[in-house]
C-alpha cells in the first residue's frame, strides 16, 4: 500500500539525509560476513547509511538524489537468505535502484551463531516483522515517504519468510505495508515436505486480500524442489485472497540475481521483475 505523511513537519531528502549520516555505524561486532566487508565500508559513500537494530542486526537505506521531486515512489525493502548477509542483497539492488530511482532498504536479520549448523541464529517472520515496524516508523520520521509503494523482495530463506510476512501485515493489527512480495527461490514448503504450512492452515479465505505475489524459481534452487513448490504455493495464496502476477522459472543458479555475471545485461526475468515493480508504481 502507500505509506502517507502522517500530518506533522513533512521530511525531506535533506532531512532524511542527515539522520541517516547521523545514526550510521559500522559497529556490528556480532555481525558475521567479514567477506562482505568491503560493502559495508563503501553504502555511505554512495550517501546510504547503516542503521542499528538490537542484536546486532541493522537495516541499509539509500535514497536516489531526486527523490524529492518524484511523483511516483518505489522502496524495495529486501531480506537476504541463509547466507545471513544484507550487504549481498544491496549489492544485488544497488544499480536497478539507481536506474529506476526506486529507494532501497536491505534487512540484516541474522547474527553470527558458532553452535547453529549454518553459522547464523535467524528471527522467524514475527521477529522480523517486528524490526520491519521500527524500520519504518524511524523511517517515517525522518525520510518523505508519502505516496510511497513498498515491495518486499526476499531472497531463499527471505522468501520463504515472505508468505508468513505477508500474513502478519495483512492482519488486523498489521502495518498494511507493502502492495507486493518478490518471493524469489524460496517457499515453507521444503520444510514441511510439501504439506500446508501451519500459518495457513486456519488462516481466513481473505488473509491475503490485496496482496500481490510475484513468484521465481531457478533450476539450482534445493534441486528444482524449489520449483515445484513454488507451483503449489501460487494456488494456497490465491485461496486466500491473493492475487499472484508471475510464476517464473530460470535454468540458472539460486537467484534470480545469481543468474547474471556481474556487468551483463539483466535477464529477461530480472527485466519482467522491474515492468512489474514499475507496473505498481504507474497503478498506484
Amino acid at each position: 500500500m502507500c505509506i502517507r505523511d502522517r500530518g506533522s513537519a513533512a521530511p525531506t531528502l535533506a532531512t532524511c539525509r542527515a539522520w541517516i549520516q547521523e545514526t550510521h555505524s559500522l559497529d556490528y561486532p556480532d555481525h558475521g560476513c567479514e567477506e562482505h566487508s568491503d560493502i559495508l565500508n563503501s553504502v555511505a559513500d554512495g550517501d546510504g547509511g547503516i542503521i542499528p537494530l538490537q542484536d546486532s542486526k541493522f537495516f541499509i537505506a539509500w535514497f536516489p538524489d531526486n527523490w524529492d521531486s518524484l511523483t511516483d515512489r518505489t522502496l524495495i525493502v529486501t531480506l537476504h537468505g541463509s547466507g545471513g548477509c544484507a550487504e549481498r542483497l544491496y549489492q544485488w539492488w544497488s544499480r536497478p535502484a539507481a536506474q529506476h530511482n526506486y529507494a532501497l532498504v536491505a534487512l540484516q536479520y541474522a547474527r553470527a551463531d558458532a553452535s547453529s549448523e549454518e553459522g547464523y541464529a535467524f528471527d522467524d517472520a514475527e521477529q522480523i516483522y517486528a524490526s520491519l515496524r521500527t524500520v519504518f516508523d524511524e523511517l517515517q520520521t525522518h525520510c518523505p515517504l508519502d505516496d510511497t509503494v513498498v515491495v518486499y523482495h526476499g531472497f531463499s530463506r527471505g522468501s520463504a519468510r515472505a508468505f508468513k510476512i505477508a500474513l502478519l501485515d495483512r492482519a488486523d493489527a498489521g502495518m498494511k505495508l507493502f502492495t507486493a512480495f518478490i518471493a524469489d527461490s524460496g517457499t515453507t514448503l521444503a520444510d514441511t515436505g510439501g504439506e500446508i504450512p501451519a500459518y495457513l492452515q486456519e488462516a481466513a479465505p481473505d488473509a491475503y486480500s490485496g496482496a500481490r505475489f510475484w513468484l521465481y524459481c531457478g533450476g539450482a534452487d534445493h534441486d528444482g524442489q524449489t520449483c515445484e513448490d513454488m507451483k503449489r504455493i501460487g494456488p494456497l495464496l490465491e485461496e486466500h485472497g491473493a492475487t499472484v502476477d508471475t510464476y517464473r522459472y530460470e535454468p540458472g543458479g539460486h537467484g534470480i540475481f545469481a543468474t547474471v555475471k556481474p556487468g551483463s545485461p539483466p535477464s529477461e526475468a530480472i527485466t519482467a521483475m522491474y515492468e512489474f515493480i514499475d507496473g505498481l508504481r504507474a497503478s498506484q
